[in-house]
């Protein structure tokens, strides 16, 4: 048996930064990331949005979080730099495109709940939202076809994935979190969690925090539990882009987005897969529809250069909202998952938020919010 402090299961952007957090809190202590390395997680495959406003209002629990998370965003980037390491993260825009008149005859209220939420939160990760003309979004993004109108939003950032992990990673490993590879199983006694089993060593903690993504319920079954997480897998493409140059990242009604990096990539996407179970290749019929999409919404990506195509799973919860906290009966347990489509968005937030319960030191989590409104 081996002791340690804090054992964190999942090593994407969740796990690494309430890692990062637990050892930040107490470098005393000993902490213990546990990862899989599964294929199919969300974090390696995510195209990288993070932004707090979204078309679609999910209520006030989510909107506070998504905002929340944009001041964690502005507290890490230059802190990840400041240690030499590069998170991937650009401030480029962000264009809520209206394609015909219908679309634009709803921009509008688009524009009066996004200035709504600026006002109450502020303006991190957002800018001063505005509506354009079908001139401006031409400007603005060569690449589209010609639109009707757009909502700019000039502060949101685009965030490769797999960079700010990896940079949250190695910040962690050099402060001293340890790292195992391995399948994980939960060590379980009266009505507490009391560590993990890794191919067959205990790794004993006082507190374990679950960030599994779409497999978190595989590991809380065998104690009975649930977080209402089910998987979705969703398909990008990469191509190389003729300007490589940042662009406003452009999005359509059906959430069809574009995103060109300053290195000269591009992301196309995504799919939204509700029946694929756990399975993570990408396919043909994904494929199709995406390039389908984003020909009809950007004609100028046809001369880009194709690169990869990059599937994942998607924790997404049954009701929408992210499942993030401790079960009212069950000690020695923290979990952070049902992120969905905004894990890249609220990831780092999260797993602070997730890490700062593990020690006691958070307030309480939104009933909205709690694991506790999966049990029975």
């Amino acid at each position: 048996m081996v002791a340690a402090d804090r054992v964190v299961v999942g090593g994407g952007i969740v796990g690494w930064a309430a890692a990062l957090d637990l050892l930040e809190r107490d470098p005393r202590r000993r902490v213990v990331v546990v990862d899989d390395d599964r294929d199919g997680r969300a974090t390696a495959a995510g195209a990288g949005i993070a932004t707090p406003f979204t078309r679609r209002d999910r209520g006030p629990e989510w909107t506070r979080l998504m905002f929340e998370a944009m001041r964690t965003y502005a507290a890490l980037v230059p802190r990840l730099r400041d240690a030499g390491l590069e998170p991937g993260h650009e401030v480029v825009g962000r264009l809520l495109v209206a394609r015909d008149e219908a679309e634009a005859a709803t921009l509008p209220e688009v524009l009066e709940r996004a200035s709504s939420q600026v006002a109450t939160f502020g303006t991190t990760g957002v800018g001063r939202p505005e509506q354009v003309d079908a001139t401006a979004v031409a400007a603005l993004h060569p690449l589209l076809a010609p639109a009707a109108g757009a909502l700019l939003l000039p502060d949101v950032a685009q965030v490769d994935g797999r960079a700010v992990t990896s940079a949250l990673r190695a910040l962690a490993r050099r402060l001293g979190v340890e790292e195992r590879h391995g399948r994980a199983e939960l060590v379980a006694a009266g009505r507490g969690v009391q560590g993990v089993r890794v191919d067959g060593e205990t790794v004993a903690a006082a507190v374990v925090v679950v960030a599994a993504g779409a497999w978190t319920d595989h590991l809380l079954e065998p104690l009975g539990l649930r977080t209402g997480t089910v998987p979705q897998r969703g398909q990008i493409v990469h191509a190389r882009n003729p300007a490589r140059a940042p662009l406003p990242i452009a999005s359509t009604v059906d959430e069809t987005y574009l995103l060109c990096f300053g290195d000269g990539r591009l992301v196309l996407g995504p799919t939204r897969e509700d029946d694929s179970g756990f399975a993570a290749a990408a396919t043909l019929g994904g494929l199709h529809e995406l390039l389908d999409r984003g020909r009809a919404f950007a004609p100028g990506v046809a001369q880009a250069q194709w690169l990869e195509v990059r599937a994942g799973v998607r924790p997404i919860s049954r009701d929408g909202a992210p499942t993030l906290g401790r079960f009212d009966d069950v000690d020695g347990l923290v979990v952070a998952t049902g992120l969905g489509a905004h894990g890249l968005t609220v990831g780092p937030h999260v797993g602070a938020w997730a890490a700062a319960l593990a020690d006691g030191v958070a307030g309480p989590v939104p009933a909205a919010l709690s694991p506790q409104r999966w049990v029975a």
